[in-house]
């Protein structure tokens, strides 16, 4: 893939959120061709954290984490309101080594705690 355009590269409006598991949670983050293009879009409406850490209550739940936080986790991760989100385009959130997909998500014009896409590890 290396050379190619890849997801969230500056040259498509996917947003790509990185997502590291282990049993005690998730490590989310943005992928640095996000976070470039996030900066030179927004400037300094663009307030980066580095890196969220979401525990789960029991095993397998960070399958259901998505749908239900991926609005508040995108909001965490830049720092924008719901009219900035409303700016962006899909997001993928993909791991973050392999670069596979781990879900896709029409965006945060649709994020209402429902989400469409595919689940993989």
């Amino acid at each position: 893939m290396r050379g190619s355009a890849r997801p969230g590269s500056d040259d498509d409006g996917r947003i790509v959120i990185y997502q590291s598991t282990d049993r005690e949670g998730s490590t989310f983050s943005l992928s640095p061709a996000t976070r470039r293009k996030l900066e030179e879009r927004f400037g300094d409406n663009f307030q980066v954290t580095p890196r969220i850490f979401v525990a789960h209550a029991k095993s397998g739940s960070f399958e259901r984490l998505h749908g239900r936080q991926a609005k508040q986790l995108l909001a965490l991760l830049t720092g924008f309101d719901n009219d900035l989100m409303g700016q962006l385009g899909d997001i993928e959130f993909r791991n973050p080594v392999t670069d596979q997909l781990i879900l896709t998500d029409p965006g945060p014009a649709g994020l209402s705690g429902n989400v469409s896409g595919q689940q993989s590890r």
